[in-house]
């Protein structure tokens, strides 16, 4: 599943800025996405060939999508290879308003991760530095809140190797994402601040645009 990262609380004022504003919010999208594309670039730079296990094959370009190594020839449940140039091409950005998450958000600018084996790398151990429930290769292969693996402390040692590769997450001292959180981190926050600043303008703007409506009547269109 697709991991991202979501700028929230402007969907409202992005709609009356479209209304009364068209102008401004189309200058706003265009800086927003100049933002964006530093901070893909950034976090494409962070995913490079040598930073994983080698029990995680490593392929560069070709058509191959699963592999069963990891967890046992045995097992039916799949796990994607690591392959860079996917991995870069599944980072990316979005613009426009999102469905509403689980914790009653919507956002309109995102930075996503949209494969499988970034996805993986960018939050291996964020959540659990000690890996996945194990429950081995016999467990119910529908189920990706456990470790299928035949070694109990596969999670574990995976996560270590990862970290002790990379070094990110070890020297800033906290558990965090490889690669998009990574981008957002070096950005240090001038894309939200920027972001806010030039909503803060753009109602300025439509605000000075509807007193006008309002004072001469008719339609601002």
């Amino acid at each position: 599943m697709p991991s991202g990262v979501a700028v929230n609380g402007l969907v409202e004022m992005r709609r009356a800025i479209a209304k009364f504003a068209p102008d401004v919010k189309k200058e706003l999208d265009k800086e927003a996405r100049l933002m964006l594309r530093v901070m893909v670039s950034d976090a494409r730079g962070f995913a490079k060939s040598g930073l994983v296990p080698s029990g995680w094959t490593e392929i560069s370009g070709k058509k191959i999508t699963a592999q069963t190594s990891m967890f046992g020839k045995s097992s039916r449940r799949k796990f994607p290879f690591y392959d860079v140039s996917e991995i870069k091409r599944g980072i990316t950005y979005k613009t426009g308003e999102s469905k509403t998450d689980s914790n009653g958000f919507r956002s309109f600018y995102r930075l996503q991760n949209q494969s499988a084996a970034g996805a993986i790398y960018e939050w291996a151990g964020r959540s659990n530095p000690e890996g996945l429930p194990w429950v081995g290769p016999k467990g119910d292969p529908n189920n990706r809140k456990v470790s299928h693996s035949r070694n109990p402390g596969a999670g574990k040692n995976f996560i270590n190797i990862l970290d002790g590769k990379d070094g990110y997450r070890q020297i800033h001292g906290k558990k965090d994402g490889r690669l998009i959180l990574r981008a957002v981190e070096k950005d240090q926050g001038r894309f939200r601040r920027n972001i806010i600043s030039g909503v803060e303008r753009a109602m300025v703007r439509c605000q000075e645009r509807m007193n006008i409506t309002d004072t001469f009547g008719g339609s601002n269109g």
